[in-house]
């Protein structure tokens, strides 16, 4: 904490960039442990499921020039059980992205032929890349708003159905504010806190049976983020998401309440 309170004291009021950074070659691994409880309403009956993922996380810089960077992203889940028991984890799931100057997703595409991360699964992640942040400096306690605009995902190897979250009228909204100066894991950090609304269209297998699901999802989320460095060192997520059953004459509803933590393991160059 000496090294912030010194930052703190050289100045009135100490202005912050949080640009993430990339350099070529470079990787990231980090741990990501995802807890979701969906309920499901069809007419008077109702069913739940818990699901506990354990899975990792991995960035690797393909290349950087002035005009921005591209990346891969790769989850490779660990270990998956529903109400308790195990089950089968899910296949690696690959995304390439890139992400300009300015540290926004600019274009995504899949980079395999197994690809069923929708649009809104892959912004879920775009918090590993940075914090929304303005164009100009920032204060501690400065609030700012972002409007988020993910691109709908480009197949490179095989074309993906996932529908894009702008599909929905909802509108988005997203604001940051620039909350405490902390160090973790040894890093010094920007504690960004977000909250977000935006509108997804989800397709899932719930209860044996595929289900395009669209409603609008509410999160907050705590990025502590290197600013010295340019990237983050934990994420955590609370989101709750109210969707209808889309094109069923029955109807329904589903909510998804989840609670996501994303910590680095290490960092090479």
């Amino acid at each position: 904490m000496l090294v912030l309170a010194a930052a703190l004291t050289s100045c009135a009021a100490p202005e912050f960039r949080m640009d993430a950074r990339f350099r070529s070659g470079e990787t990231r691994d980090y741990r990501l442990v995802a807890d979701a409880d969906v309920i499901i309403t069809a007419g008077a009956a109702s069913t739940s499921e818990h699901s506990h993922l354990v899975a990792l996380a991995r960035i690797d810089v393909v290349s950087t020039t002035p005009q921005g960077s591209t990346i891969t992203l790769t989850i490779t889940a660990q270990s998956l059980t529903r109400d308790g028991k195990k089950t089968s984890a899910p296949p690696p799931q690959q995304v390439g992205l890139n992400v300009g100057p300015d540290g926004r997703v600019t274009q995504v595409t899949s980079a395999g032929q197994d690809l069923s991360l929708d649009a809104a699964d892959i912004e879920d992640l775009v918090p590993l890349i940075g914090p929304p942040v303005p164009d100009h400096r920032v204060h501690l306690g400065d609030r700012w708003r972002v409007s988020p605009a993910l691109p709908t995902p480009t197949p490179s190897a095989s074309p993906s159905t996932s529908p894009s979250p702008s599909t929905s009228p909802t509108p988005s909204s997203e604001e940051a504010r620039l909350a405490a100066l902390r160090v973790v894991d040894h890093f010094d950090c920007a504690i960004v806190a977000v909250s977000t609304r935006r509108p997804v269209v989800r397709n899932r297998l719930i209860g044996g049976q595929p289900l395009e699901l669209d409603g609008v999802e509410y999160a907050a989320t705590e990025i502590a983020f290197a600013f010295r460095i340019g990237f983050p060192v934990t994420v955590r997520s609370n989101s709750e998401a109210r969707l209808q059953v889309a094109g069923s004459a029955q109807g329904g509803s589903v909510d998804i309440s989840t609670t996501t933590a994303l910590t680095l393991l290490k960092r090479s160059v």
